[in-house]
């Protein structure tokens, strides 16, 4: 099964939350605090998911989506968002789906195993 997946969010108790409803889950996990971070790890590594945050300090987690769609053309994504994104950021292909913070962890979960094995 699939499962190394890289997270992107500059929010410090939002990195703390994603360690601990992924700790025993046999995912490979990797954090990332920024779009300069994040975009450094898709150059140099494989993920089958990326769940970024839309709006992060330094650059919009729907541009990681596509540094992602560029290095692999079935790259698949989990977009979290603070406030609804308008339809026109959700356009990305890659998006399967998006999460309003605060979010249930089980339907969470549950979207990230669908994803990964579809």
């Amino acid at each position: 099964m699939p499962g190394n997946i890289l997270i992107a969010d500059d929010d410090q108790a939002m990195l703390r939350l994603y360690a601990r409803i992924f700790t025993g889950s046999g995912y490979s996990i990797t954090m990332a605090s920024s779009f300069a971070e994040a975009s450094g790890l898709i150059e140099a590594n494989h993920y089958d998911l990326l769940i970024t945050d839309l709006m992060l300090t330094d650059g919009l987690g729907t541009e990681l989506v596509r540094l992602l769609e560029k290095k692999r053309a079935d790259a698949k994504s989990l977009l979290v968002t603070g406030s609804s994104p308008a339809e026109a950021k959700m356009s990305r292909g890659g998006i399967v789906k998006y999460f309003e913070k605060p979010f249930k962890v089980e339907q969470f979960m549950a979207a990230v195993a669908k994803t990964l094995s579809a």
